[in-house]
């Protein structure tokens, strides 16, 4: 089950960036790109991921109520994507439906408020947490050697993208204010 969990992570990051890149270029209008199978075959690939991490972390939290010991400092990077990772479930809610809506099979903008732009930027914010912590224990299970320089590399990357993605939230919202 772990094995391929690693397995939908990789493709999940790689779906996750392809459609946050073509979602902040069409926010800030400069595509009208949307390709939405990607984006629902990414919704795919997180809600198994999700169910996927729900059951690894049942015998986690059954061994906790048994003993009463749940080790959260001695585990926090296993703690930390559990919670971030339910964020991101919990938050993707409100991603799915805060951009468009549908009448009568016709789709139009949703308004903008001020609501939705910090849910967005809190969903951005607990991707970014959940993927810091899973960088390093990815790199070691694909079994780079210098996996403190990868992370180093990868984490340079996702700061740059994911600031990206929350100025072109901010700077969507600001359209929508004008």
């Amino acid at each position: 089950m772990r094995k391929w969990n690693h397995i939908l992570a990789r493709i999940i990051l790689i779906l996750f960036l392809l459609h946050a890149l073509m979602g902040s270029l069409i926010l800030l209008g400069f595509s009208t790109i949307s390709f939405f199978p990607l984006s629902w075959f990414l919704l795919a690939v997180v809600i198994i991921h999700g169910i996927l991490g729900l059951l690894s972390t049942f015998p986690a939290v059954r061994t906790g109520w048994k003993t009463g010991h749940w080790y959260f400092k001695q585990n926090l990077t296993f703690w930390i994507k559990r919670i971030s990772g339910l964020s991101v479930l919990l938050l993707l809610i409100f991603h799915v439906t805060a951009y468009t809506t549908s009448v009568n099979g016709r789709f139009f903008l949703r308004e903008f408020t001020r609501c939705r732009m910090v849910l967005q930027i809190f969903f951005i914010l607990s991707i970014f947490i959940h993927l810091a912590v899973s960088i390093k224990p990815m790199l070691i299970t694909k079994g780079t050697v210098k996996f403190k320089e990868r992370t180093m590399d990868w984490m340079l990357i996702l700061s740059t993208m994911m600031l990206f993605f929350t100025v072109a939230v901010i700077l969507y919202y600001i359209k929508w204010q004008m």
